[in-house]
């Protein structure tokens, strides 16, 4: 294993440098520029659009043509606690096969809860759909009656492919957590199962996010503690794991090499792969650890026809498709296998994927947190 910079890393530096400098290109709006138009692309092929009647994508119709010709003049006023670079290509992506645009606002699920909560206390909320990563936040806006009943085409089929629709909001598509290393650094004898983050020769190059960040990562320590064991969380902690607090920093470390390996936001690694950081995923034969991504229209979204337009988008073949190509897990199971570039994520349905449901999140995430604490030994 070599720690010295290599050229792979040097190329992500100036890649993460430019990527900086390009976020001044974003509108004021929140609408991606021509990088993220491209990016989209690349992604996946464009699909089939048919807007002779109404909108209809590859053969499926998500708005009638009522619904359609209201929404053209219309944007999609967006709060979300996803990552800003899925959402703003998926805004790429949406403009592209709908001409409609999305103003995006993006923060951490608990500060966004903080901020949509006061907007509607005050009766000022201007968001039209929120998305959230927390279970317990996505229910207190139900509570609170932020989230208002909404249907998309699709309701039927989502029930009965069982993909967490509830009475306000829905499961749009599923976060990973996997494996990732620095290829840079690591030639050799590459990491392909989980217990290779408790290897010796990754003794203070191992990198976790710590559990309290939330959602995410609620759902890999669940999987790790009744997939692996509580032993093997411990054996992380024996390594002198450096632990953050976001996922974000985490990948930017992995790709500067500061870490040599660790667990990971798949997306959030993926799209540092595609930026061109010497980064490498690994899908472990034992599997992955998922959560969702809940959705929900406000009472000023079911007035807007370019909202509503994009909740059907979203739960559309084309919708769950892209969010496939992002490196997510798609909530509906009848899209067919759609590779995050050389990735293939196992679908909702498959037994490698260990989805942590909302019950079990009320159940243990009290007791995961601990037992996580007590063997990485953080105070935090």
């Amino acid at each position: 294993m070599r720690s010295t910079t290599r050229p792979g890393v040097r190329r992500w530096l100036t890649a993460a440098a430019l990527a900086a400098a390009t976020v001044l290109t974003v509108t004021s709006c929140g609408s991606p520029d021509g990088g993220k138009d491209d990016q989209a692309r690349e992604l996946l092929p464009p699909s089939a659009v048919d807007t002779s009647d109404g909108l209809r994508i590859d053969g499926e119709l998500v708005a009638d043509k009522q619904l359609y010709d209201a929404a053209k003049n219309d944007t999609v006023i967006l709060y979300s606690g996803t990552g800003k670079e899925a959402e703003d290509l998926t805004a790429a992506r949406f403009m592209q096969e709908t001409g409609i645009k999305i103003e995006l606002t993006r923060l951490p699920t608990n500060k966004l809860a903080e901020r949509a909560l006061s907007e509607h206390g005050a009766g000022q909320l201007p968001a039209e759909i929120i998305r959230v990563t927390d279970p317990r936040v996505a229910r207190e806006f139900e509570k609170q009656n932020v989230f208002v009943p909404y249907r998309t085409p699709f309701h039927d089929l989502l029930v009965q492919q069982n993909t967490g629709v509830r009475d306000t909001f829905v499961n749009c598509y599923y976060f990973v957590n996997a494996m990732g290393y620095n290829s840079a650094m690591i030639e050799d004898d590459q990491p392909t199962k989980w217990e290779d983050l408790t290897d010796p020769r990754y003794s203070g190059k191992l990198g976790v996010v710590s559990v309290t960040t939330g959602g995410t990562l609620n759902a890999l320590a669940h999987f790790q503690i009744e997939t692996l064991g509580e032993d093997f969380l411990k054996a992380q902690g024996a390594q002198n794991a450096r632990i953050f607090d976001s996922t974000s920093t985490e990948v930017d470390a992995l790709a500067r090499g500061e870490i040599a390996i660790g667990s990971l936001s798949f997306n959030n690694a993926f799209a540092a792969q595609l930026a061109g950081a010497p980064i490498k995923l690994v899908i472990p034969d034992k599997g992955v650890s998922g959560s969702e991504n809940l959705m929900g229209m406000t009472a000023k979204g079911v007035q807007s026809p370019a909202a509503k337009v994009f909740m059907n988008w979203t739960m559309s073949k084309s919708g769950q498709s892209f969010a496939a190509a992002q490196g997510f897990v798609p909530a509906r199971t009848d899209i067919g296998p759609v590779k995050a570039g050389e990735y293939q994520l196992p679908q909702a349905n498959s037994p490698q994927f260990h989805l942590f449901t909302e019950e079990q999140f009320a159940q243990y995430a009290v007791r995961d947190e601990e037992m996580w604490k007590k063997a990485f030994n953080y105070m935090g």
